[in-house]
């Protein structure tokens, strides 16, 4: 982080509402960042079935999830 300035991929979860409870959400942030650091233009198949492997959301944020990854890869520009 800089200053006051979150992180792409944290600035990406907060954007696409990819967290509720928060209890699996440093885990996904860390995990997205693993992921993103290995495949800079990932695929939506690519993050689903590689990138959040081991992951579990109890409240079923996957969509938002997903999306944070995707606009995280575009630099962390939604849309």
């Amino acid at each position: 982080m800089d200053g006051d300035k979150l992180h792409p991929v944290q600035q990406a979860f907060v954007d696409n509402d990819g967290q509720q409870c928060g209890f699996c959400t440093p885990g996904f942030v860390v995990a997205c960042k693993a992921f993103l650091d290995k495949h800079p233009h990932p695929t939506p198949c690519g993050v689903e079935d590689v990138g959040l492997g081991g992951n579990l959301c109890r409240c079923g944020t996957y969509m938002g999830i997903r999306a944070a990854v995707m606009q995280a890869a575009k630099g962390g520009h939604n849309g």
